[in-house]
């Protein structure tokens, strides 16, 4: 009888803390209703939060809590919460937040398929016809995209490293004990910002807000942050690669959970916390769920606009560069037109609907952030990559029809991946996946999100040269830096291969909807 309560009463506490509803019953037979609590996102108004609490507790919530720009945390189980609170007009938007829980995810071992440091050396010094002590680290020659732009030993690594400058990277975590990480981490300064209110994520990875002592949880269960930030400062240490800017320091800024998703609040935090730690570049290479384009005309969407573009703005106002990937629908940005994907959870929602300039896809659309498209080893915009006259650069994000030979996986951006990463397996079946002697993994990703971290890497150098320019000066000067690239005539042959949207390209040499002011350039940057 006892161990039937026990269980009930489990049961009971388990439903409270997921924000289920339900019912348990006790030895007596006697039922416990639970309510279902739900997590919301507040916008209070600026200077009127006491106002807003009030309006809070009136309509049956909690604040959990606000941060410095005005965001809130706030629980009810009232089932008209969210209507009262709105018709109040004491804050200034309110948005759901959602609950999830799913089981840890396990380290796979060393798959089958997975190539050796050397082999794969070897293999791309004969596709690229490079030398194979091309470039500082052993996988050099697998690293077209830092010759492209020049991040090379005769190139920005004999001028500048990026010393002394932080570089945050909003993303899925990184792998900790990566050795071609693990030099440039600022461990003690990492936090992760998922909870246990964040859809999708793992419980190894959340954290108590506020609280960054944890540092476990900034462990990678993704692979793309530790991806992301090998190529923005991978060290030259004799190992797999070298990144951007070798020496500079990397903050992990854990936004992203263990399957990709980066929700509003965790967003916020990052770069709130950006801003506080007075860390120089953050690196984007996402959009914020659950919405591709957030449009004004809805009300939760309205929200999320209003949330992120005030943490960006907080961010910036403390002297953060803001970099983010331009997105891999490989439509104009300037002139959507459809939004097939949105909302992408809870999984299956998501509804075909018609969209216009009045919805916005974040980060990349909040003014002062730069956004970067993705280009191959051919200098092609690459087949998947968002442009417009929104890109404020380009960079190496890879294609595998750029290469000289075409080849499925090393036309793609080589860099550390993590151990823990749940699709070790898949990439190792597909040839993308590289392990040296100390069991260390490097793959081979393609993206706007590969293409992102190059722009943040060269930003750092100019932060290197010039600590005290304000963020507008930083991104002068790397517009500056960068390699002009007029409208080209040819098209990534991936678009006909894939049937993708035929991409156009509007303006002229240094200033287009493919490539902005240009390919960056980190020697030219390096120089400014």
């Amino acid at each position: 009888m006892q161990a039937r309560f026990l269980a009930a009463l489990a049961a009971l506490v388990v439903a409270m803390l997921l924000g289920t509803s339900g019912s348990a019953f006790g030895a007596d037979g006697t039922r416990f209703v639970t309510r279902t609590t739900t997590s919301y996102l507040v916008v209070f108004k600026a200077g009127h939060s006491g106002a807003g609490v009030k309006a809070v507790r009136a309509a049956g919530g909690r604040v959990v809590r606000i941060n410095k720009v005005g965001v809130g945390t706030v629980m009810s189980s009232r089932p008209l919460f969210e209507r009262a609170l709105r018709s109040s007009g004491a804050v200034a938007a309110i948005a759901h937040n959602a609950r999830f829980f799913q089981k840890a995810l396990k380290a796979d071992p060393a798959p089958a398929g997975t190539h050796t440091a050397t082999d794969e050396a070897a293999a791309c010094a004969s596709l690229y016809s490079v030398p194979l002590t091309t470039g500082p680290d052993p996988l050099g020659p697998c690293q077209w995209d830092m010759r492209i732009i020049n991040a090379s030993p005769a190139g920005s690594y004999a001028v500048d490293r990026g010393t002394g400058v932080k570089v945050g990277d909003l993303d899925t975590g990184i792998d900790l004990a990566h050795p071609d990480i693990a030099p440039n981490l600022d461990l003690a300064e990492s936090c992760s910002f998922i909870y246990a209110s964040t859809p999708t994520s793992d419980p190894s990875e959340r954290v108590t807000p506020g609280d960054c002592s944890n540092k476990s949880a900034v462990q990678d269960l993704n692979g793309h942050g530790t991806h992301t930030a090998g190529t923005m400062a991978a060290p030259i240490n004799a190992l797999g690669i070298a990144g951007v800017a070798p020496s500079a320091t990397i903050v992990a800024l854990k936004g992203g959970t263990a399957e990709g998703y980066f929700f509003t609040q965790s967003v916020v935090d990052g770069l709130v916390y950006a801003g506080d730690h007075g860390l120089d570049i953050v690196n984007m290479s996402f959009f914020a769920d659950p919405w591709l384009f957030n449009c004004r005309t809805d009300q939760d969407q309205r929200a999320i606009v209003s949330a992120i573009s005030r943490a960006a703005a907080y961010a910036k106002q403390k002297g953060v560069v803001l970099v983010a990937a331009a997105g891999n629908e490989g439509i104009d940005l300037n002139h959507p037109v459809e939004d097939e994907i949105s909302p992408d959870y809870p999984p299956d929602s998501a509804v075909t609907r018609p969209v216009n300039n009045s919805c916005v896809v974040l980060p990349q659309e909040i003014p002062g952030v730069v956004v970067v498209s993705a280009t191959g080893a051919a200098n092609l915009l690459a087949w998947y990559s968002t442009y417009g006259m929104i890109v404020d650069l380009a960079a190496p994000g890879g294609s595998r029809f750029q290469t000289p030979t075409p080849d499925t996986a090393r036309g793609r951006v080589l860099a550390p991946y993590s151990s823990t990463a749940s699709d070790l397996a898949a990439e190792a079946g597909l040839g993308r996946l590289v392990q040296d002697s100390t069991g260390a993994y490097w793959a081979w990703l393609n993206g706007t999100s590969m293409a992102a971290p190059h722009a943040a890497g060269v930003a750092a150098l100019i932060r290197s040269n010039h600590p005290d320019l304000p963020v507008g000066a930083i991104v002068g000067l790397l517009r500056q830096a960068a390699t002009k690239m007029p409208c080209s005539a040819a098209l990534d042959p991936g678009v006909a291969f894939f049937g993708a949207p035929v991409q156009t390209c509007t303006g002229g040499l240094g200033g287009n909807s493919f490539f902005g002011s240009g390919l960056v350039n980190a020697l030219g940057a390096a120089t400014r």
